[in-house]
């Protein structure tokens, strides 16, 4: 083992959760059906690890009119530490044990729900006890399921605007709710469940970013209180802790050095390849500001130098101005390409209105005085069309006139611009401001692919023009010809 992957042997995986809903009483085989699922575990071979001991037990709490105490259970718990293996365990037992007469589980991906499903036929089938109880298995797409003798079923939908409608479920999973990015589907099958007295929905998955809206909304009100009937477990790391953080580590990831868990190799491995916002997600269950951002935020902040100026590279400046879809909003960013080769970028102005823009734009590029000014006509900066038009261009018979190169960004250049960018902040060969602005429409700037290549996202997302107009200055910039100084007269 080299001396990168030193494992803290002393770190294992916390059985508690890092955020939980507490209980309203001692939980004892009286006051909870999870100590049930457990011995229906070990019964049939399938002991759980001591974390999803404490999720049965403390999920299923029972009201003392013996109904379930949470109609929903949010889990929150990173990658490969056992979620499907503990809600198979607890939905078999449901079926076999507990009386449901229909389990439907959901996913966005309709191979994840079958995955689940798939393993509860294997276990039901290699045990003879179970296996004389079941009915039949269906296969046919858009309608799978498994019978028991009883009429029992365990049911698979994809989660759509349509799913589960016509149906009475006594048990709905919803796997990785984080990829729900609008309510339709979640009106759809949480209605299924209504209508039955012990009916609870589980809500399996990892942190997601802010476009979770179900899953980010859920937490909250579990959290905050204002709805009781929600029971929130969440295995996590803390808020802003380090990435190097083995105890945050340890938090998120309850398997953790325990027998058939997560390994601290596996750990080490994802920290070091996986980028910051994917690592903190999947690895620490962290909720991100955007799972594919476009920007490497860590080595953005790495590149910032507030003290720095742009007055040691005048006549190297090359300016670019973007647009928000709404036109709400317009940004102006220049560029310049300092002696060691890095881009120094800054905001310069912004706007509330193109109106406001065409206005004041033309007194901003006089005092700039840039070598080269870029935009993207095809973009919703196309209405700044009629200033582009009429700026004075080169004119080789008039070279003394005060001019500007206007640079059209369109096609494959503005996939260049934006990946150039970004290559150019995971390099750490940009400098900025750290400009609020500028940081805030880079942290929401998420990749759009097209092919090979990918551009910002403009649309649901928020504003990005700042992002945009930043990436077009320094890809401006960095690709202008370098302007060589005149030779003077009678030197050889």
């Amino acid at each position: 083992m080299t001396a990168g992957l030193q494992v803290p042997a002393n770190i294992l995986g916390s059985t508690e959760p890092r955020l939980w809903t507490p209980p309203l009483r001692p939980l004892t085989r009286e006051t909870t059906r999870g100590f049930e699922v457990i011995d229906f575990a070990n019964r049939f071979g399938m002991p759980l690890m001591s974390w999803q001991d404490f999720l049965c037990v403390h999920g299923l709490e029972l009201n003392p009119d013996g109904t379930y105490r949470f109609r929903i259970v949010v889990v929150l718990v990173a990658r490969q530490n056992g979620k499907t293996t503990v809600k198979q365990v607890i939905s078999l037992w449901r079926l076999f044990i507990a009386g449901a007469r229909l389990i439907l589980g959901t996913a966005q991906d309709l191979s994840m729900a079958r995955e689940v499903w798939q393993h509860c036929i294997e276990f039901i089938r290699a045990d003879p006890d179970l296996s004389a109880e079941l009915d039949c298995v269906r296969r046919t797409n858009g309608d799978e399921y498994l019978r028991l003798v009883n009429g029992a079923r365990y049911k698979i939908e994809a989660t759509t605007r349509s799913a589960g409608r016509g149906l009475s479920v006594d048990e709905l999973n919803v796997d990785e709710l984080r990829e729900q990015r609008t309510w339709d589907a979640w009106s759809a099958v949480s209605k299924t469940t209504m209508a039955r007295p012990y009916a609870q929905t589980w809500c399996m998955s990892n942190a997601g970013d802010d476009q979770s809206v179900v899953l980010n909304q859920l937490r909250e009100a579990a959290i905050s209180g204002r709805d009781p009937s929600i029971g929130l477990f969440e295995w996590s790391a803390p808020d802003g802790c380090d990435l190097d953080d083995d105890q945050g580590a340890a938090q998120a990831n309850p398997s953790l050095g325990h027998p058939g868990g997560i390994t601290w190799e596996a750990i080490r491995s994802a920290r070091s390849t996986d980028p910051p916002n994917v690592y903190r997600t999947e690895v620490l269950c962290q909720r991100v500001d955007t799972l594919d951002g476009a920007i490497d935020l860590a080595a953005w902040k790495d590149c910032s130098d507030p003290s720095g100026d742009m007055s040691a590279l005048r006549g190297t400046l090359a300016a670019c101005v973007d647009v928000a879809p709404d036109g709400e909003h317009v940004t102006l960013a220049v560029a310049g390409v300092a002696e060691d080769g890095r881009a120094r970028v800054e905001l310069v102005d912004s706007w509330d209105s193109v109106d406001a823009a065409l206005f004041e734009l033309p007194e901003w590029l006089d005092v700039l005085d840039p070598r080269a000014v870029a935009w993207y006509p095809t973009g919703p900066a196309s209405a700044l069309g009629p200033l582009f038009r009429r700026l004075p261009k080169p004119d080789k018979a008039r070279p003394r006139r005060k001019t500007v190169e206007v640079i059209e960004l369109t096609g494959a250049k503005v996939a260049e611009a934006c990946q150039t960018f970004a290559a150019a902040v995971l390099g750490r060969r940009i400098t900025h401001a750290s400009d609020a602005l500028l940081d805030a429409h880079l942290a929401g700037a998420q990749k759009l692919w097209q092919g090979d290549g990918w551009r910002f996202v403009r649309r649901g997302t928020g504003h990005v023009d700042a992002a945009y107009a930043a990436a077009g200055a320094a890809h401006t910039a960095l690709t202008m010809p370098i302007a060589l100084p005149k030779p003077r007269m009678g030197v050889v």
